[in-house]
């Protein structure tokens, strides 16, 4: 297939490479193993001969004279060792690669085929994005949804602003929000044919006498995956062609695929023109890998649509978010403050979340191999990873970047590749977040609780760094479980073309790992009691992978600003690092680069120094401050991204210090500090110069200097005239200024019709209630005074089962105000009747996923009552029975009451008040307040009243309900006097409805 010229202009320097990485590592001979292993021999030894040498000079000798010199000393001799230990981590993880490589047997389809055949356990890809290009995301999606394994589900979850402030961000909201179904439309094509072919290959064998396959079936099969062959080219060939990274999706994987595909048709077509047949189980698995491919349903969520999910800006609460919905149905229901996501009763689900075996997590710009799934899912079905929670194979850098900095990005990327691996042999396995499958399972194990407001909040994934997988891990290994690193490159990731983006990617990196340093003691005193054995190449190696890039920039730092005493600088010193830089130049030939790009990534870590710096030393103010820091996205545009001031004044002033010191240097006559100081000049400013670019520092330093000096002026606002006013409605009945009571306008009017709501109800004054205080009522504004509040449960139990009977509603508004003090506000302008309906309306609206069977106790006023036509719709609208609760309401108010209704009444006091109120009003529940309860633990007489006050009820028909229970003793004693019901702080406090839900569940 003829594809798209790229016409992406190219750098010179840039990446030539066209093919990716072998999916196996090639083969690591015994000479290249003992190389290594003699690169760690030397690296000790020299650095020993090193530290003895120095002390025996300084100190024995004497040289170091002073107090500045032996601190001199002392701490040149600590920078030294702290960069020896991060060069040894290096060189023990790659033998630790090394082995893992040449142990590797991948598993071959026929084992393969058979679990893709059988009952599979379920997956769902999920795939964060904010404010992704269309194409990135699109391809990052089709490479999800060609995993070969079946009934995938891929969830794209969308994070950019529900208001974009911009056209463009607005694109890119609505281009994300249409991938799902275009694509999903696209894979129907496919997967709709393959199973119709299924399905005739079924019926052939069932009407056969002998189910055997022919020649026939077999030539079908071939048909249906030339047929996929097909259409796999035609995908790529559609894919709009930008960069190396469309280069790849399209050759790699699509076409990669469909020569697959093509080789197995090729071969059942040999197949059948030699007159032989595959075993009825070979050709239904050949059948169902061809549906795994296409069987994928593409879904989007966007958590800040909902008030009732966490808004942190970071991957790590977006993931969690979905991932806390998982195994739930819910409902949407529209609020002042938000649309809130709500647990559903039967028949209301709007949306229901599977809950899946595996979670697989996939950056929006990465992209995964075929097989990627199949084999890691297989993986962990086996026994002896049971107790692994995360697998991945830690992504590679696409091949054939455009620019210099992205090559060179690139090859730390493919070297990181070989650490991560190492670090596996090791049981030293970070979490690297860009893809991963993980177990379920494992997730609620560390799931961690928490209430934002009434919304319950989980964390499955920790977000109180920036670097939210390498906590993670932590938790992980706390709980038992284990992470394993797939010795295969299966998964690629892309990289910052421009140094902006990759100054904020890589300062995110460098932020955090100080921060959660000391959780590992957390780590391995878990093991110990678990009876393992905590090694010390473990320990060592998750030191450094969270603190090295602190120490390392330190110590550089401190080697390039300082001027030490010449006598510490010995020629031996240099050959600490050459094993170190010998076999990284060999391995970045491993990988396809070329030895002397180690001088190039010596230079671009130069220039990165202030970057990890500011990473590391945000972590240590965020340890002093308990603050989060700010979580900064990598920019994924087409367009360069402007690099912070500091990022661009920092390198040119370490490019001067250099200069300065080689003048130093010359004058001294220190000529072995010159070499040093000649080799970061010349390798400083090469990447200076080959990586941000002369043009780009000057553009952007200009940028930040016109935003310093020229800051428009924001234009005043004009106060706003008065609003016009309408004339008040004189002819609409009550109904109509009912409805006008409640909430956000029209969305509120739907609240008891349509769903739950436990969130937050705005209830502002209406016209109607004004006009409804008499016919020539004055015109009033269209500004409206607000109430807000919430809507919480109080469970009323039996005393003698402990099952909850119902749930009194009781009202919390937002300032801290009792509702009689709303009410009596309300009052004063006419509307505590149109507040106290919107106070029941948004109580049955909330009541609705309450635990069926259970009725709802409601607060009315006798305001409310005298109006029955309004109180019967306002019943209406509940899916429970239904029990109001009156104060200061007359026998008369009662003889209207809507059908079914029940009648809750306070006791008097005093007993004969009590027994005189029951009896005037024939009430279904009398309520003991907490006056009539004291000291009913204690107090015989005060127990014989209540019993006779609730024989009395009970003759009378009325049922007896203690409130304010808040011990054990008095609780068992009222269940002594036959109180059969009985609600308080000791049996339940009023809590939101999903707490309330959650208690119910727990019981």
């Amino acid at each position: 297939m003829d594809q798209h010229r790229l016409d992406t202009p190219r750098q010179w320097g840039s990446d030539r490479r066209s093919d990716p990485h072998p999916l196996i590592p090639p083969p690591v001979s015994e000479g290249r193993i003992a190389r290594g292993r003699l690169a760690i021999v030397l690296t000790i030894a020299v650095w020993a001969c090193y530290i003895a040498y120095t002390v025996f000079e300084q100190f024995v000798v004497g040289r170091a004279s002073s107090a500045k010199l032996v601190v001199e000393a002392i701490v040149y001799m600590l920078v030294v060792t702290a960069l020896m230990g991060s060069a040894m981590a290096y060189l023990i993880t790659r033998i630790g690669f090394f082995y893992r490589s040449r142990a590797h047997h991948r598993a071959p389809r026929i084992a393969l085929d058979p679990f893709l055949a059988g009952p599979t356990p379920s997956v769902t890809v999920l795939v964060p994005s904010y404010q992704e290009d269309e194409r990135v995301i699109r391809t990052t999606l089709l490479s999800a949804a060609l995993q070969e394994y079946p009934g995938l589900r891929v969830t794209l979850l969308i994070d950019d602003p529900q208001q974009p402030k911009t056209r463009a961000a607005r694109d890119l909201l609505l281009a994300a929000r249409a991938l799902p179904g275009t694509i999903e439309s696209e894979l129907t094509v496919p997967f709709t044919r393959a199973q119709a072919a299924y399905d005739r290959f079924e019926n052939g064998l069932d009407s056969r006498d002998t189910p055997v396959v022919t020649v026939d079936d077999m030539r079908d099969l071939a048909a249906e995956y030339q047929s996929a062959v097909g259409w796999l080219y035609g995908l790529g060939h559609r894919q709009e062609m930008v960069d190396h990274t469309d280069t790849f999706f399209v050759e790699h994987i699509v076409n990669r695929l469909a020569g697959d595909l093509g080789t197995i048709a090729e071969a059942l077509e040999r197949g059948a023109a030699e007159e032989a047949v595959l075993p009825v189980d070979r050709m239904t698995q050949l059948y169902k890998r061809l549906m795994a491919i296409f069987d994928a349903t593409v879904t989007s969520f966007e958590r800040k649509r909902y008030v009732s999910l966490s808004a942190e800006p970071n991957k790590a609460m977006n993931l969690n978010s979905y991932i806390g919905l998982m195994g739930g149905s819910y409902q949407e229901v529209s609020t002042p403050m938000g649309i809130a996501l709500v647990s559903a009763g039967a028949g209301r689900a709007e949306l229901t979340i599977p809950n899946p075996d595996y979670v697989l997590t996939l950056d929006a710009d990465s992209v995964l191999l075929p097989e990627y799934t199949l084999r890691l899912v297989h993986l962990m079905e086996q026994g002896a990873y049971a107790h692994c929670a995360v697998t991945q194979t830690p992504y590679s850098a696409f091949p054939g970047a455009a620019t210099r900095l992205e090559r060179i990005s690139g090859a730390t990327t493919d070297i990181q590749h070989i650490v991560h691996q190492g670090m596996t042999h090791y049981g030293a396995t970070f979490w690297v977040g860009a893809n991963a499958v993980l177990r379920k399972k494992a997730l609620d194990d560390i799931c961690e609780a928490a209430y934002e407001g009434d919304w319950e909040i989980k964390r499955y994934i920790q977000d109180r760094t920036v670097i939210e997988d390498t906590e993670s891990t932590i938790d992980l290994g706390v709980h038992g479980w284990t992470l394993h690193n797939y010795p295969e490159r299966m998964a690629y990731s892309a990289t910052p073309p421009d140094f902006g983006s990759l100054a904020i990617q890589r300062q995110r990196w460098a932020n955090g790992g100080l921060l959660i340093l000391s959780r590992l003691k957390d780590q391995f005193r878990a093991k110990t009691a678990r009876g393992q054995k905590n090694r010390f190449g473990e320990l060592f190696l998750r030191v450094n992978y969270m603190a090295s890039i602190f120490w390392s920039s330190i110590c550089l730092l401190v080697m390039l600003a300082y001027p030490f005493n010449a006598d510490l600088l010995n020629p031996v010193l240099l050959l600490v690092s050459v094993p170190y830089f010998m076999m990284m130049a060999a391995d970045l030939k491993y990988v396809g680069y070329k030895r002397m790009d180690i001088l190039r990534i010596y230079g671009f870590n130069l220039i990165l120094l202030p970057v990890n710096l500011s990473g590391s030393f945000a972590s240590i103010l965020q340890l002093l401050t308990g603050e989060k820091s700010q979580f900064k996205r990598t920019p994924k545009v087409r367009n360069r991204t402007t690099a912070a001031t500091s990022y661009l004044l920092a390198p040119l002033a370490l490019i001067a210090l250099c200069a300065y010191t080689v003048v130093r240097d010359v004058q001294l006559s220190q000529w072995a500090n010159l070499i040093f100081a000649v080799i970061n000049l010349v390798l400083a400013s090469y990447a200076m110069i080959a990586f941000v670019g002369l043009g780009n520092t000057v553009v952007d330093l200009l940028t930040h200097l016109k935003g310093w000096l020229y800051r428009p002026v924001q234009p005043k606002k004009s106060r706003s005239a008065a609003p016009a006013t309408k004339p008040a409605t004189t002819a609409h009945g009550e109904n109509r200024a009912m409805a006008g009571a409640i909430g956000d306008w029209a969305s509120v009017l739907h609240y008891g019709a349509e769903g739950n709501s436990p969130g937050m109800v705005a209830v502002r004054a209406s016209q109607a209630a004004a006009s409804r205080r008499g016919a020539r009522a004055p015109q009033v504004s269209s500004s409206f005074e607000e109430y807000t509040f919430f809507t919480v449960f109080q469970p009323i139990f039996e005393l003698e089962s402990g099952e909850v009977a119902g749930y009194e509603a009781l009202t919390r508004f937002a300032d801290g105000s009792s509702p009689h003090q709303g009410l009596a506000d309300a009052q004063e302008h006419g509307r505590h009747i149109d507040l106290d309906a919107a106070l029941v309306r948004a109580a049955m609206a909330s009541a609705a996923s309450l635990p069926q069977g259970t009725w709802l106790a409601v607060n009315v006023s006798a305001g409310l009552l005298r109006r029955p036509r309004e109180l019967e719709q306002l019943v209406a609208e509940s899916d429970r029975p239904i029990v109001l609760e009156i104060d200061g309401a007359d026998p008369e108010d009662l003889v209207d009451l809507p059908a079914g209704v029940r009648i809750a009444v306070d006791d008097a006091g005093a007993g004969y008040d009590s027994l005189a109120r029951m009896e005037a009003l024939k009430p279904a529940f009398l309520k003991l307040g907490r006056h009539t309860l004291a000291g009913v633990e204690a107090e015989g007489a005060r127990r014989a009243s209540i019993r006779s006050l609730v024989e009395f009820a009970r003759e009378n028909g009325c049922t007896v309900i203690a409130e304010g229970i808040e011990s054990a003793p008095q609780r068992d004693a009222l269940a002594a006097c036959g109180v059969p019901l009985g609600q308080g702080f000791y049996l339940g406090k009023p809590v939101p409805v999903e707490r309330a839900l959650a208690d119910a569940a727990s019981r």
